[in-house]
């Protein structure tokens, strides 16, 4: 199943937040998207539950990113929210191999149907294997930028 790459939208697109950790960043993150009706309270906890047992951090070869999510069941109405931190977060390697990687780039998936997260998966792995892209999304100065990158 392709990508709606819709779900790539400026008003779920946040820049320079201070967060030194994943669970800081999902504290922030769950307020954000609670308030815009996208997930249910409990997707705080479950979000940092799944990180910990599946991490999602994943280093390409232009910048580490990691892609968070949680079950279907804690989300309301499909989104994809993008955080561009301050000063990269360190999350634990997807697959739990590996060094930690410094993500730059935060994309977390919400889904209400679970095999629309493996069409996400694919589609960002596809569009971070392409150096050039992976280098123009890490270069990106503006939310905009990102996003137009993002959509294709």
């Amino acid at each position: 199943m392709a990508l709606d790459t819709t779900l790539f939208d400026s008003d779920l697109t946040f820049w320079g937040w201070s967060c030194t950790t994943p669970n800081e960043l999902f504290a922030r993150l769950a307020d954000e998207l609670e308030v815009r009706d996208l997930v249910a309270p409990t997707w705080r906890g479950a979000v940092a539950t799944r990180e910990e047992v599946y991490p999602t951090g994943l280093a390409t070869a232009s910048c580490g990113i990691a892609l968070p999510h949680a079950d279907a069941e804690h989300i309301i109405r499909p989104f994809i929210a993008l955080v561009r931190p301050a000063s990269p977060i360190p999350f634990q390697p997807m697959g739990g191999i590996g060094d930690t990687v410094d993500a730059k780039l935060v994309m977390a998936l919400g889904f209400t149907h679970a095999e629309d997260q493996i069409g996400a998966l694919q589609y960002v792995m596809e569009v971070f294997a392409n150096e050039h892209t992976g280098d123009a999304l890490r270069a990106a100065t503006s939310p905009a930028e990102l996003i137009a990158l993002l959509r294709g």
